[in-house]
């Protein structure tokens, strides 16, 4: 595969603005193309490049994908390190005690509600302990988030943070029985 046709030019631009390359662009049969990679600051994640395998065709719909977050001790490095792979741009929603960052699509407009990807989470307070590693979080929707977490422990997993209630909606951190982490939300109907 030539630069020309996807991953490659997304792992020299990790690597150019400082990122870590853990695993080059490989095939994974013939769904896409996928790398394993680092932000500066150490929190993993992979990119993707379709091939039959386009990705997710049901989001936002409870038992579905909601949402991305970074946890970051480095918000400012972070946003520069994500718009100079990904072109996103980023816009602060004051939180009081810290600036929450929404991450939006590449674009010349002014970003817009609709277009987020994501968001970043300084990590600042006592909240989060001093050896949690930055991280991407992703949160699966549920209509009801106490119910979730009840049936995440019948199942064998974990629920490190028990439900609790945000402006955007309630939510709770598991674990499945292997370990893996992913939040869950009910969203606050409006």
């Amino acid at each position: 595969m030539s630069e020309r046709d996807g991953h490659e030019p997304a792992v020299s631009k990790v690597r150019e603005a400082g990122g870590t390359v853990y695993a080059d662009a490989f095939d994974v049969f013939s769904s896409g193309r996928m790398a394993v990679l680092a932000d500066p600051a150490g929190a993993p994640f992979c990119v993707w490049q379709a091939g039959e395998h386009h990705g997710a065709e049901l989001v936002n719909e409870p038992g579905a994908f909601g949402w991305y977050e970074l946890t970051t001790r480095d918000p400012d490095g972070s946003k520069r390190f994500y718009s100079a792979v990904f072109g996103w741009r980023t816009s602060a929603v004051d939180m009081g005690e810290f600036d929450y960052t929404l991450c939006h699509r590449p674009g010349e407009r002014e970003p817009q509600s609709g277009d987020e990807l994501g968001g970043m989470m300084p990590m600042v307070g006592d909240a989060w302990p001093a050896d949690m590693p930055p991280h991407w979080m992703v949160y699966f929707l549920v209509e009801d988030t106490d119910a979730a977490a009840s049936r995440c422990e019948e199942l064998g997993g974990r629920v490190p943070q028990p439900p609790f209630d945000t402006p955007q909606g309630r939510i709770a951190v598991l674990t499945d029985p292997q370990g893996a982490v992913f939040s869950v939300i009910a969203l606050t109907a409006g």
